[in-house]
């Protein structure tokens, strides 16, 4: 009984160490993966002709992301313009009656998991206050100099923790764009856009560049099965913080620091999150594709990423964004980690069941 007992104490113990031999090499562990990206967007028209006009927000390479190989399928007219963060591409063609157009961009994405850190010039603008972060209100200053220390990286990490503390996220400010860093103080609630905003304010306040960064949260893909969504932005929209300590910037997400592991959420990228930019530069690029498309004819969907107007007959445009994920660095770490500590189990295991013989 008591050799029964004892073995079935040590499966549960080999068990316990290769769950979390495989959990910190699958989350921890620096690794890249690789996605492929298909967005379409399929026009089609019932009833007279039309001039359709197609606007599309394209994420650029940056310092934890690469992206390449874009290719796009369009049969029109076509003109692209590549901003700091973003390719601006802009679509139109005449269609006719009963007819279908089909827009198709693909590209591939190579995002880290681990810490990420860069070089980059510091601009005026991440010091000082900005629309919807309130840097130079009188209750955001009094709570960036309670949270003061003599190390910077050890401020910005409680500016960061007492964000992720004091707000509780709500469902419903999920769409809410306009939430000021002031208002999520003050209500203590918030979605990415309040608990990125009242951070970047608090570090300004405390004499750290900062700035919101808006952009999207791949779909955690198993294996390399595709996922396809009823949207024209690769995953879910998304906001997080990039911040300058030391000579370095850094990436944080404060929304996501009441996990289990919040430090999974500070200094590094997850494999998952693709930038498109500062929020202000990102929607000024965005309003320029408004103006084009709005000033051409009526708009008709104006999402996120994209906006498509027309002009005549009777039009409609189906977004249909398909990812796969073509490479997967963190199943590597995860076998050749588990590999390790199976053979060394194995190493221990003859000597363990030899003591359990009896003399």
């Amino acid at each position: 009984m008591k050799r029964i007992l004892a073995i079935g104490l040590v499966v549960i113990l080999v068990l316990t160490i290769l769950s979390t031999t495989a959990y910190f090499a699958y989350t921890w562990l620096p690794a890249k993966i690789h996605y492929h990206v298909t967005k379409s967007f399929l026009i089609s028209q019932s009833a007279d002709s039309a001039q359709v006009y197609l606007g599309i927000l394209i994420p650029r390479s940056g310092p934890y992301q690469t992206v390449d190989d874009l290719n796009i399928g369009w049969d029109g007219q076509q003109e692209r313009k590549s901003l700091p963060n973003v390719d601006s591409l802009k679509l139109w063609s005449q269609i006719g009656e009963g007819k279908s157009l089909e827009a198709n961009i693909g590209y591939d994405i190579i995002l880290p998991q681990g810490a990420v850190s860069w070089n980059a010039p510091i601009e005026k603008f991440q010091l000082l206050p900005q629309a919807g972060i309130e840097s130079d209100h009188p209750e955001i200053r009094e709570i960036a100099g309670d949270l003061s220390t003599s190390s910077e990286k050890n401020r910005v990490y409680r500016i960061y923790r007492f964000t992720c503390d004091h707000l509780d996220y709500s469902q419903e400010n999920c769409e809410e764009t306009n939430v000021s860093a002031i208002e999520a103080l003050q209500s203590g609630l918030g979605a990415c856009i309040g608990y990125s905003r009242l951070m970047v304010a608090l570090c300004r306040a405390a004499g750290i560049p900062a700035q919101m960064i808006i952009g999207s949260v791949l779909p955690d893909i198993f294996l390399s099965l595709p996922q396809t969504l009823s949207t024209g932005i690769p995953g879910g929209g998304h906001a997080w913080v990039e911040y300058s300590s030391e000579g370095k910037w850094y990436l944080v997400d404060p929304s996501w620091g009441e996990d289990l592991t919040p430090t999974v959420a500070f200094n590094r990228n997850d494999g998952r999150h693709l930038s498109f930019g500062e929020f202000e530069q990102f929607t000024n690029a965005k309003e320029d594709l408004n103006h084009w498309a709005t000033d051409q004819a009526q708009p008709l969907d104006n999402a996120l990423s994209y906006i498509f107007a027309a002009r005549g007959g009777e039009t409609k445009i189906t977004p249909t964004t398909i990812i796969k994920k073509t490479w997967d660095g963190r199943w590597i770490n995860t076998l050749l980690c588990l590999g390790i500590v199976t053979i060394l189990l194995c190493k221990i295991r003859d000597s363990f069941f030899k003591n359990l013989q009896p003399t």
